[in-house]
């Protein structure tokens, strides 16, 4: 049993899977700020799930070294351009969120610079799993050759907020 607060993800092939042009990550393989305490966050090992109870700084990160993601046939081709998606359900009793948007990232590697989205989830039905950005809204990017960095964050407000599911996160090549 880890001592740390902070959920260190799992990521191997059970976690991580490549349909086609599409990468697809389980919740539990991200890190989690707080992750390992319950009053904030649970995390669903067999769902693949990690749900927010309450937080006042919200971040979600993933670090996949590109070892990690060929050892899984999960690898990306540097040349093309890809897209960031969050897949999430708004839980019932969620709060918070009127006024907080929070942060998709990602670390593009043409740029060698973290590009970031804003997204209002106050405007999400309950219990609807929707993906963000919302489309046709795309957060694309290239991937770095070494690791492929991303996150979704609201750590600027100082609100408790709380009610987001996070089920999934989906890397999917643009066919631009």
């Amino acid at each position: 049993m880890s001592t740390s607060p902070h959920y260190k993800g799992e990521q191997n092939n059970s976690t991580i899977k490549k349909d086609g042009d599409t990468v697809k990550i389980e919740a539990t393989a991200l890190d989690v700020t707080w992750g390992n305490d319950p009053r904030y966050w649970s995390i669903d090992k067999t769902r693949g799930s990690i749900s927010l109870h309450q937080v006042s700084w919200l971040e979600v990160s993933g670090v996949f070294d590109k070892s990690v993601l060929d050892t899984v046939n999960a690898g990306l081709d540097t040349s093309k351009t890809y897209s960031l998606k969050f897949r999430v359900k708004m839980k019932a009793d969620a709060f918070g969120w009127s006024g907080c948007p929070v942060y998709l990232m990602v670390k593009d590697g043409d740029t060698k610079k973290f590009k970031w989205k804003k997204v209002d989830l106050s405007r999400l039905t309950a219990g609807t799993e929707v993906y963000i950005p919302e489309s046709p809204d795309k957060h694309t990017f290239r991937p770095p050759a070494d690791k492929l960095t991303f996150g979704l964050f609201e750590i600027w407000r100082g609100r408790w907020k709380g009610g987001l599911e996070i089920l999934q996160v989906i890397i999917e090549r643009d066919q631009q």
